[in-house]
């Protein structure tokens, strides 16, 4: 008589090596959107300087709400899952849920660094160029 460990292992292994399999697509579906969220947030970027930190004060002050959301929907249903009978499975669901909700939000904030360093080098590279027209006409 063979044990219920040994006849359910093929099965597990089976399932293990389906998720498996599955996760990398996944993973690379969620680089495609946020790699399109990037180049959303590229071409909304303003284009003079001027108006560029105040967009970026209010880019980042929403990605700090949408943060602070994430985190207060995982803090409810983590609650919640404690009141279920599956609550493993439950609090799993919960943090892939935010995981996915901050990882997004995360790109968005390299971003909006990224846009930032960018335009700090165009400017000073714009101000060492005009420094050096200067020197060079005397």
């Amino acid at each position: 008589r063979y044990s219920a460990d040994v006849i359910h292992r093929p099965v597990l292994i089976l399932l293990a090596s389906a998720l498996a399999a599955c996760a990398p697509l996944h993973s690379a579906e969620q680089r495609a959107q946020a790699e399109q969220a990037a180049e959303l947030l590229r071409a909304e970027a303003p284009a003079s300087s001027a108006a560029l930190a105040p967009w970026l004060a209010q880019q980042r002050a929403r990605v700090a709400q949408a943060r602070s959301v994430a985190q207060t929907r995982y803090e409810t249903e983590e609650t919640a899952c404690w009141r279920r009978f599956a609550v493993n499975d439950c609090l799993r669901s919960a943090r892939l849920e935010r995981r996915a909700a901050l990882s997004e939000l995360r790109q968005q904030e390299l971003t909006l660094n990224e846009i930032e360093r960018q335009r700090r080098t165009a400017e000073r590279l714009r101000q060492l160029d005009e420094k050096q027209r200067g020197a060079g006409g005397r």
